[in-house]
């Protein structure tokens, strides 16, 4: 049973505890879509590659979320003591991710996602993309299979290890690496344009997902892109 006698603190003991703090921006996102979603793009003459764009899109994500999760419960009352208890019977998750996006020059995270969605409503599978422009089209929806894939979050900091890095070899894994099971970009939010002040394009998409599994991983991130915040910080400074 754990001590739970108070104790009084040393200064050297809590500047060592609240010196070490997880910071925000250090984060990477992973997406992988349904192999569908590139052959439907291929399709309408945009042959996306993501191996290379794929990492483009990753490093433009401004900001995410952590996921969270809550424990579903209803009362019980106990007939002879008249208490009222909770008893939990499943685990809820929140089941949306938002995602912000800056988006690039050749709008490549708007086609990206807004195709996805093409893909996963039906928005000229079979046929031209023209009838879609009429009043009244038909939508056939994919299956769920078709158009659900896997992303992954992974939060880590600042002595993350690099490939081919000798530091933190035999070190416990201290990152956290999020599985969004089931994903599949729910929403795109408008994106507001105007001939004011000129600003970054955004783009927020809505990721729905079925469940998370947290795991603690030694991740190895390449230096490059180990760092939103030193992605974001070098874009931010071309424009001031």
């Amino acid at each position: 049973m754990a001590n739970v006698t108070p104790r009084p603190y040393r200064t050297s003991e809590l500047k060592s505890r609240i010196t070490n703090l997880a910071q925000t921006s250090v984060y990477q996102i992973k997406i992988q879509p349904p192999p569908g979603v590139f052959q439907f793009l291929k399709e309408f003459g945009r042959e996306f590659d993501y191996i290379r764009e794929g990492e483009n899109l990753e490093i433009l994500c401004e900001s995410a979320v952590l996921p969270g999760s809550a424990a579903a419960t209803h009362d019980v009352t106990n007939d002879y003591a008249g208490v009222s208890e909770k008893m939990v019977y499943r685990r809820m998750y929140d089941g949306n991710m938002d995602l912000t996006f800056l988006v690039d020059h050749d709008y490549n995270v708007i086609e990206f996602f807004d195709g996805w969605i093409d893909y996963t409503t039906g928005v000229g599978r079979n046929g031209s993309r023209n009838m879609y422009k009429s009043r009244y089209a038909n939508y056939r929806m994919s299956y769920p299979n078709d158009y659900r894939s896997e992303m992954y979050l992974t939060k880590f900091e600042k002595d993350v290890s690099y490939p081919g890095s000798s530091s933190n070899t035999n070190a416990e894994p201290k990152q956290l690496q999020y599985t969004l099971v089931g994903a599949f970009p729910e929403s795109i939010t408008s994106m507001p344009v105007s001939y004011g002040a000129s600003d970054l394009l955004r783009c927020t998409v809505s990721m729905s997902y079925i469940r998370y599994v947290r795991e603690r991983k030694k991740v190895l991130v390449e230096p490059n892109v180990s760092s939103n915040f030193n992605a974001f910080s070098s874009v931010f400074d071309f424009f001031t």
